[in-house]
């Protein structure tokens, strides 16, 4: 067979593969036991590593706020001791 021959054979959708041996099909392996270690602990290996952050001002005193208990939400102690008993709605 020529090398031009063998290059046209190659796009021959008439000509199937032979078997391949000593093929294993795929096999799943049982996950479970990986899940804690994929999960890991959500992104607090992140705050570890970053630094905290920098204080916003107050939009009111214009004072640095700090953050609370949930750690997304930023404090202000003095304007909140004074809203404290106040109806905002």
């Amino acid at each position: 067979m020529t090398a031009q021959a063998a290059e046209l054979a190659l796009f021959d959708a008439d000509i199937a593969p032979g078997p391949m041996p000593g093929a294993v099909g795929y096999q799943a392996a049982d996950t479970a036991a990986y899940g804690s270690a994929l999960a890991g602990d959500g992104y607090g290996w992140l705050g570890r590593l970053l630094p905290a952050p920098v204080a916003l001002p107050c939009p009111r005193c214009r004072r640095p706020m700090r953050l609370g208990a949930v750690r997304l939400l930023w404090e202000c102690a003095p304007c909140d001791a004074r809203d404290e008993g106040r109806n905002h709605t």
